[in-house]
């Protein structure tokens, strides 16, 4: 069995390094405890997702919560430039599926790789972006380290996996660090 509570304990502990986020995003918000999460520890927040019970189910949860400094849209993480085009601090994917959603529906390198190609170039000084990906797709993890193990020395990439569990989540930070 994968621990996912140490997957997301440790994207946040990630998350928490940028110190006085002013402003994060969470690209594929899905249930909302990452947005719920980067509202705790940043001024204002994005939430995106293309899937409507995503939506309301963050929704809900921040009604909840009492948490009123988030911005959800029912929208492409590709697009998230069209409400956010000044730079951000943190960053957040989450790949693959709705954790009791439909897995039909699920996140696609293409459209991941073009959401990453605006966001590294839209991160703030010492901020970061977290991709926690799942072994759903393989063409989609592929992409995505070919992406990231290609930019240049402004960015320290790093890798996080459990090496003796073969169908472990892992995570992969980008660190803008000038």
């Amino acid at each position: 069995m994968i621990n996912l509570v140490k997957i997301t304990e440790l994207s946040h502990e990630l998350l928490a390094k940028t110190k006085n986020a002013r402003i994060a995003i969470d690209m594929t918000c899905g249930n909302g405890q990452d947005t719920i999460f980067l509202a705790e520890i940043s001024k204002e927040v994005y939430a995106f997702d293309i899937q409507e019970i995503a939506i309301n189910n963050t929704k809900r949860l921040l009604k909840e919560n009492k948490i009123d400094n988030v911005i959800v849209k029912k929208e492409s993480h590709e697009l998230f430039d069209i409400y956010v085009n000044t730079p951000f601090d943190i960053a957040i994917y989450n790949l693959g599926f709705l954790p009791g959603g439909d897995k039909k529906i699920k996140t696609e390198a293409l459209t991941v790789i073009k959401s990453l190609e605006k966001a590294v170039s839209l991160l703030a000084n010492d901020g970061r972006i977290i991709i926690v990906i799942y072994l759903h797709d393989k063409l989609e993890s592929e992409s995505i380290e070919g992406f990231v193990s290609n930019l240049n020395s402004e960015f320290d990439v790093m890798k996080y996996k459990i090496l003796n569990k073969k169908k472990s989540p892992y995570i992969i930070e980008i660190h803008r660090v000038k």
